[in-house]
């Protein structure tokens, strides 16, 4: 999975506030770290790996909409 970094802040925010015990740290995004950010997100929220992509995905679309409006 890959993300944009300058689209992180955004996409960080909306996590945040969808789901409001992730911290910081839980959501701190390295580029080549994706494998760590999808660990810390499955045991926080208890959803699986791929529920976690699929939420990520939606989230970027969300913003990829927002962005064009």
């Amino acid at each position: 999975m890959k993300m944009q970094l300058r689209d992180w802040w955004l996409l960080k925010k909306m996590l945040k506030q969808r789901y409001a015990q992730l911290s910081d740290e839980d959501l701190n995004y390295r580029p080549g770290r994706e494998q760590e950010l999808l660990l810390r997100l499955q045991q926080k929220t208890g959803k699986s790996q791929e529920d976690v992509i699929r939420m990520l995905n939606s989230f970027q679309v969300a913003y990829l909409q927002h962005a064009l409006l």
